[in-house]
């Protein structure tokens, strides 16, 4: 494998433990594995609980730190103020879903910054947030979906370091319509919004919607919209994966081709005998952006710079061809696929694939 770093959601801990830890070990990563705050569920003939993993190069990287989001726990505390208690239990009731966020900071260990307004790890290298999540599913439930993406980003935006790159990587559950969505992309939502309607326990009335993170996501950047399936089953077939990244410390420079419809189709829909999830991977190239102009280098520096850089070819090196399509962006190169991660290649710098 090639991928800097892979980022899975709904996987079973003794899957984890028993064969992707193990097979990806020996690949050259570490994992770092959180489950969800749910009962186990009865499958296959035993108990077990599932969760968001998050991998990556140990070539490329050193883990800094990790923190996890508990979207219950978060919201216990929001709602411990209410003075209207029976409201506030029903509230929490609703909310308790047992959703997480991963969150891993990790350290460049070929890139080094050169400004000191860049996220700098112990070693001198970038400094990267990689955040892994699955929010909650139910179509009936888009109070609570937008709850814990409030709570999301509030965490995100409260990291000391505010000049941290950070890539949000995962499972939203929610369309390009939605006002998840709409509330990642324009920082607020509309009261008039569909998915603010309703509001059964009253919990949107006491969230103070509005962030100023400035996230773009790597397909609309690229494609001008974002992949048309990343969820093909037969009961939905849309896009509820999505790969965020903060604009103002990185540029996308390439995505991967997701498959057409004929293709998906196949076998009536997802998972099939070629494609064991029933989402479809998503793979992007990011750089860090340079520092500010009075510190960029000099013309002929950056040519010999960019003339190292391999990050938009990644995988033929890999032996097969580009799979990407170009993307735009000045500085630093940085390779990041979404949901999962693919491998690297290296300029002086670069730093390979995110997939998700």
């Amino acid at each position: 494998m090639a991928a800097d770093i892979i980022t899975l959601q709904e996987v079973q801990k003794d899957a984890y433990d028993d064969w992707f830890r193990p097979q990806l070990m020996e690949a050259g990563y570490e994992g770092v594995f959180q489950q969800k705050k749910r009962e186990p569920i009865f499958h296959r003939g035993k108990y077990t609980a599932e969760g968001c993993a998050t991998f990556y190069k140990t070539t490329r990287f050193k883990r800094v730190d990790k923190h996890i989001v508990d979207y219950d726990k978060l919201s216990a505390n929001e709602l411990a103020n209410m003075q209207d208690r029976q409201a506030a239990e029903k509230g929490l009731q609703r909310l308790s879903k047992g959703n997480i966020a991963l969150a891993v900071m990790l350290e460049d260990l070929h890139i080094k910054t050169t400004h000191s307004s860049q996220a700098t790890g112990p070693g001198g290298g970038h400094l990267i947030c990689v955040i892994n999540t699955h929010i909650l599913a139910d179509p009936g439930y888009t109070d609570v979906k937008l709850w814990q993406a409030h709570l999301l980003l509030r965490t995100l935006q409260q990291l000391p370091d505010r000049n941290m790159p950070l890539l949000v990587c995962g499972d939203f559950n929610s369309t390009p319509d939605s006002a998840v969505y709409e509330y990642y992309r324009e920082g607020t939502v509309p009261q008039t919004h569909d998915d603010l309607q309703a509001d059964p326990c009253g919990i949107l009335k006491q969230l103070n919607v509005g962030h100023s993170l400035r996230l773009c996501t790597a397909y609309e950047t690229c494609n001008g919209r974002e992949a048309t399936y990343t969820n093909y089953t037969e009961d939905f077939k849309g896009t509820l994966d999505y790969i965020w990244f903060t604009s103002e410390s990185l540029s996308v420079l390439a995505i991967s081709q997701v498959d057409d419809e004929s293709q998906l189709m196949q076998e009536t829909a997802l998972p099939s005998s070629t494609r064991p999830s029933d989402h479809v991977s998503l793979v992007s190239t990011f750089m860090f952006k340079d520092a500010p102009a009075e510190v960029q280098p000099t013309a002929s520096s950056q040519q010999n710079s960019s003339g190292n850089n391999r990050g938009g070819g990644g995988m033929s090196g890999a032996g097969g061809p580009n799979p990407y399509h170009s993307g735009g962006g000045d500085g630093s190169n940085l390779f990041v696929p979404g949901a999962s991660a693919y491998p690297a290649q290296y300029g002086s710098r670069s730093y390979g694939g995110l997939w998700s």
